[in-house]
C-alpha cells in the first residue's frame, strides 16, 4: 500500500470588506442552555444554585438570585435574572413593613471580550423589572431601591472565564498535526486572539481570529507504506472508531428516535464500509482518517448536541471546549488537506476527556458485544440466540473415549492442539474445550449433499423464523425474507460454517480476512453488536446474526425509505430481495447504487450470483448446491 502525502501550500481566505489574507476565523459557538450552565457554574455556587447578594443579620434586607436564562432580542444578549428580595424599615432592632418579593431582573447587553485575555464581561445596555408572572408591574421603593443598588451592580461585575476552554481547544488541535509540523502549528496557535462576537438567535458566537500562514512545506510525493505505517494508520482510525462508539454509547439521556437511530447506525455502518473498502486499496491519501472522521461528525453532531451537549452540568466548559474544538477542525478540513492535519488517538482521547470530566475513557477498539450499542440503536442487548434443533448421532463408545482422554491431557498438550483466531486483537488460541466432534459434525465432506442441505436448513429455517416472529410489521415479506435468508447463506458461503485445512477444523474467513462463518458477518463492521467468537464457532449464531442484519436492512432501512417515496423497481419483490442483498453486502450506500446500476440493467457480479441463487431457492433447485459443496454421490433434496 502506498500513501499519498499531499504538500502544503498557503492558503488565503476572503474576508468581506478585506483583501486576501491568512487568517482563519475559528468559531466558538456557546448556545444559550450551555450560557445559562456555564453562568450558573460560576457564579451560582451555593448549594442549590443560588447566591445570597445580601444578607442583613437582623433580616430586615435580603436579596437571593435563583436562577438565569439567557436568550437574544433585538440583536442583544438577553440576560433574565430571577430573584427573591425581603425589604423592610429597620428600627430599633426591628423590621418593619417587611415586605416579600419575587420576580425577575431583565438586562438587555452586549457581550465584550479584552483582546489581552478571554474573559467575557456583559455590557447593559436596558433593563427592566418584571412579576413572578413575567409582567409589568408596580413595585414598592424600597425593593427597587435594593434591586438597583445591588442586583445591577452585581450584574456589571459578571465575568465568564472561557480560558479553560481556549486552552483545550488549543491543545487538541496541537495534537492533530504530525510532528513534523508541530513547530508551525505552534506559531499558529500562538496566533490566536479573541475577534468579533455576534449574538444569533440560539447562541452567542465568538470568533478566533487565527494566523495560518505558518502552517505551509511544499513536498509533494508518494511513499511505500511499511509494515509499520499501515499499522499505524490501522490504529488511528480504529482509535476513531472507537470514539464515534464512545460518543453515541453516551447518549442515554433519552432513548433515541426511530430517525435517530437510522442515522447512528447508517453513519456507523458507512464509515465501517468505507474502511475495509480503502484497506484493499493499493493507495490511499493521508487525510481519508480525517475525512471519515469529519463526514461521521457532520452526520451525528446535531445529535450529539442534543442528546449530549445539553447535558453539561458536570463540565460546562468541557462541553464548550468539546464543540468548539470539532468546529475549529471543521474550518481548518474546509481550507483544505494544505493544512496538514491528522487525526491522531491523543487528539481523540484528549476530546473524549472534556466529555468525561477529564476521566480518560477507555477507547479501546475491542471486538466484544456492547450491550449499551445495541440497546441505543433499538436491538436487544444480546442477540436472542436460535437453538440447533438438529437431531445429533449417538455418543458411541469411541466418541467417549475420545472425549475423556481429550479432557485429562495436560494443559501443555492440549494447547498444541488449537486453532488460531486471527483478528485486530491479537491470535488467540481456541480452547481445549472446544467440542472437536461437534465441529465435524457441521462439516459438509462428511454426508451427501442433500443431507447436508437438510441439516443445514431446518437451522436456517428456525433462524428466519425466530426473526420474522419477533417483526411484527410488513408480515406480507416473511415468506419473501425466509427466501431470502437461504439464498444469501448459499451466495455467501455455500452454507458452511467450518471446513478443513492442514487437518484442522477451520471457520471460514473471507478474502480479505474480515467476515466470518456461514453468513459471513463482517466482523469490523458490526463490531460490538455480536459476540466475535459465537460468530466464528457458533453456527445457530452466526446464523440469527445474518437474520438480524437482513431484518435491520429491510425494515428500517428499504421499506422504511419506501413508505416515504416510490422507488423505479421496488414494487417488484425480486428487486426489494437483490436490493437488499446488495446492503447486505456493502453497506446502507448500495441501497442509491444499486437501484442505479438495476435502471441501467449493469450489475455487479455480485449481484448476478445472488440473483442466481435466489432464483435457486425459489425453485427448489437445491441439487445446485452440488456445484460448490463439491460433485458427491446425490440424491432429492428435500423441498
Amino acid at each position: 500500500m502506498k500513501l499519498k502525502r499531499i504538500g502544503l501550500i498557503y492558503f488565503f481566505i476572503f474576508l468581506p470588506g478585506m483583501l486576501w489574507a491568512e487568517t482563519a476565523v475559528l468559531p466558538i459557538t456557546i448556545e444559550y442552555p450551555l450560557l445559562r450552565s456555564i453562568a450558573i457554574s460560576q457564579l451560582l455556587t451555593s448549594p442549590g444554585n443560588e447566591i445570597e447578594l445580601l444578607n442583613d443579620p437582623k433580616g430586615c434586607k435580603k436579596i437571593v438570585i435563583t436562577d438565569l436564562n439567557f436568550s437574544q432580542e433585538n440583536f442583544l444578549l438577553k440576560f433574565e435574572i430571577k430573584v427573591r428580595i425581603k425589604a423592610g424599615v429597620e428600627l430599633m432592632n426591628t423590621c418593619l413593613f417587611p415586605i416579600d418579593w419575587e420576580g425577575y431582573i431583565v438586562f438587555f447587553q452586549t457581550p465584550e471580550i479584552a483582546p489581552e485575555n478571554w474573559i467575557l464581561s456583559l455590557k447593559t445596555q436596558d433593563s427592566l423589572v418584571l412579576n413572578k408572572n413575567r409582567e409589568p408591574g408596580i413595585m414598592a421603593g424600597a425593593v427597587w431601591k435594593l434591586i438597583k443598588g445591588n442586583v445591577h451592580a452585581y450584574v456589571d461585575t459578571i465575568q465568564i472565564d472561557l480560558t479553560p476552554s481556549v486552552n483545550e481547544i488549543k491543545s487538541f488541535l496541537s495534537d492533530m498535526f504530525p510532528e513534523r509540523l508541530r513547530p508551525q502549528a505552534v506559531l499558529m496557535i500562538e496566533s490566536m486572539a479573541p475577534g468579533k462576537i455576534e449574538i444569533q438567535n440560539n447562541a452567542v458566537q465568538i470568533g478566533i481570529n487565527t494566523d495560518i500562514s505558518s502552517v505551509h512545506v511544499d513536498d509533494t510525493q508518494e511513499e511505500d507504506l511499511n509494515d509499520l505505517e499501515l499499522k499505524g494508520f490501522i490504529e488511528t482510525w480504529e482509535a476513531m472508531d472507537a470514539f464515534i462508539v464512545y460518543l453515541i454509547t453516551r447518549m442515554t439521556d433519552r432513548p433515541l428516535s426511530e430517525d435517530e437511530k437510522d442515522m447512528v447506525l447508517e453513519t456507523l455502518l458507512n464509515t465501517r464500509y468505507r474502511f475495509i473498502k480503502e484497506l484493499n486499496m493499493p493507495v490511499h491519501e493521508n487525510d481519508f482518517v480525517r475525512n471519515q472522521f469529519i463526514i461521521a461528525w457532520d452526520n451525528l453532531s446535531v445529535l450529539f448536541k442534543n442528546h449530549i451537549g445539553n447535558n453539561f452540568s458536570a463540565s460546562p466548559l468541557g462541553s464548550l471546549a468539546f464543540f468548539s474544538s470539532m468546529d475549529a477542525l471543521k474550518v481548518l478540513d474546509s481550507i483544505g488537506p494544505t493544512m496538514g492535519i491528522e487525526v491522531s488517538r491523543n487528539g481523540l482521547i484528549r476530546l473524549a476527556r472534556l466529555m468525561n470530566n477529564k476521566k480518560t475513557p477507555d477507547l479501546f477498539y475491542s471486538m466484544e458485544n456492547d450491550t449499551t450499542l445495541r440497546t441505543i440503536l433499538g436491538l436487544e442487548p444480546k442477540l436472542k440466540e436460535s437453538l440447533e434443533p438438529i437431531p445429533e448421532e449417538p455418543e458411541n463408545d469411541t466418541q467417549d473415549f475420545l472425549n475423556t482422554l481429550f479432557n485429562r491431557m495436560p494443559d501443555l498438550v492440549k494447547n498444541t492442539i488449537k486453532f488460531v483466531r486471527p483478528s485486530s486483537e491479537a491470535f488467540a488460541a481456541e480452547p481445549s474445550e472446544k467440542d472437536f466432534l461437534y465441529l465435524e459434525k457441521w462439516l459438509p465432506d462428511r454426508m451427501e449433499n442433500w443431507e447436508y442441505i437438510k441439516k443445514i436448513r431446518s437451522v436456517l429455517e428456525q433462524a428466519s423464523g425466530q426473526t420474522v416472529a419477533q417483526n411484527k410489521r410488513n408480515k406480507k415479506y416473511h415468506d419473501q425474507f425466509r427466501l431470502i435468508v437461504d439464498a444469501v447463506a448459499w451466495q455467501e458461503s455455500c452454507f458452511r460454517q467450518f471446513k478443513r485445512s492442514n487437518e484442522k477444523i477451520v471457520y471460514l474467513r473471507s478474502y480479505n480476512n474480515t467476515s466470518v462463518g456461514l453468513m459471513q458477518v463482517n466482523e469490523r463492521v458490526w463490531r460490538g453488536l455480536y459476540d466475535p467468537e459465537k460468530l466464528r464457532w457458533n453456527i445457530g449464531y452466526n446464523i440469527q446474526a445474518g437474520c438480524e442484519i437482513l431484518d435491520l436492512y429491510l425494515n428500517r432501512y428499504i421499506l422504511r425509505k419506501m413508505e416515504q417515496q416510490k422507488y423505479k423497481g421496488l414494487e417488484n419483490k425480486d428487486t426489494i430481495a437483490r436490493t437488499l442483498y446488495a446492503l447486505y453486502n456493502g453497506g446502507p450506500g448500495e441501497f442509491s447504487r444499486f437501484l442505479e446500476r438495476n435502471s441501467k440493467d449493469k450489475f455487479y457480479m455480485s449481484d448476478v450470483l445472488f440473483y442466481e441463487k435466489y432464483l435457486w431457492v425459489k425453485g427448489s433447485q437445491w441439487e445446485n448446491a452440488g456445484i460448490c459443496l463439491g460433485d458427491k454421490k446425490t440424491a432429492p433434496i428435500p423441498h
